[in-house]
């Protein structure tokens, strides 16, 4: 399910950036305790429609009553992991209440993104590569890889969501990659798909678009990807930030997601640390929940 969680929009100049109160904890509750005209509409998929209850949460109501038993068995896989948006409760009819955040995709498409500072798109990344690490570790393939699935909170952190169509312990998947992030592979994902996939977010953040954007109106744009991407044909990465990292995404060189986090943590851009380099983009960006 696609998941723009939010409509961003910028913070008045000399508004100061409060920290969110603690979320609660998960439970299970017997009643759905979500009155209808308490929820903002925010998307919908296939499998069902999210919506936003308050600034810390949103409800994710599936179309089958068994529609979310993938995501919700995923979460008890899965544990808690700083860079997993959080799931807070599960309802009686199947419906589950999750953490929520705004659109990296929606940041990283902005027309100031270019302003971010290049060390904090680096710890983004790296906060979603330890995610899918987590994910990997626990015999989990996210099988829908990209910013669209990324929100980052108003914590500044980074954190996977959509789970609905994860291959768990081997089983099939029931997600594919966006257009422009996958390449035709034995079996149709691995750990070695979503690696791919992450080298297309890493671009898309720092280039605020998707790999072979110039295809993104043609009707046949899958078929055209995936023929260049199965010739080896990629768009040049040379002038962008961390552009031979993308590349080894694509052709295959990692492994592991561990590898790309190394890379990742290796850069030494900038001494500052991350809260004083993030501030006033969290100040910025995350205006909704003040």
């Amino acid at each position: 399910m696609p998941a723009h969680y939010e409509i961003l929009s910028l913070l008045p100049m000399g508004v100061s950036y409060q920290m969110p109160r603690k979320l609660r904890s998960p439970s299970n509750t017997h009643l759905n305790t979500i009155p209808s005209n308490a929820r903002e509409f925010l998307a919908a998929g296939k499998t069902g429609v999210v919506y936003g209850i308050d600034p810390e949460r949103v409800l994710k109501e599936f179309h089958d009553s068994d529609g979310g038993e993938v995501e919700r068995q995923v979460y008890q896989q899965l544990g808690s992991h700083p860079n997993v948006a959080k799931l807070l409760e599960t309802q009686s009819d199947g419906s589950i209440i999750l953490e929520r955040g705004n659109s990296m995709r929606k940041i990283c498409r902005a027309s100031s993104a270019n302003e971010i500072p290049i060390q904090t798109k680096v710890n983004w990344l790296r906060h979603a590569a330890e995610g899918y690490q987590h994910l990997h570790d626990r015999n989990i393939i996210h099988g829908d890889v990209g910013c669209s699935n990324l929100i980052i909170t108003r914590d500044g952190l980074v954190k996977l969501i959509d789970f609905e169509g994860c291959s768990i312990d081997g089983g099939p998947a029931g997600s594919c990659y966006e257009w422009f992030s996958y390449r035709p592979s034995v079996p149709r994902v691995s750990r070695r798909t979503d690696i791919f996939a992450f080298g297309c977010v890493i671009y898309e953040v720092f280039t605020g678009r998707p790999p072979h954007h110039e295809l993104e109106a043609s009707d046949d744009r899958y078929r055209q990807v995936e023929e260049l991407y199965t010739n080896n044909h990629f768009p040049d990465v040379t002038n962008i930030p961390f552009g031979q990292l993308i590349q080894s995404c694509w052709d295959g060189d990692f492994s592991s997601m561990d590898e790309v986090i190394q890379e990742l943590k290796a850069f030494r851009r900038r001494p500052l640390s991350w809260q004083a380099i993030t501030s006033d983009w969290i100040r910025k960006w995350f205006s909704f929940f003040l």
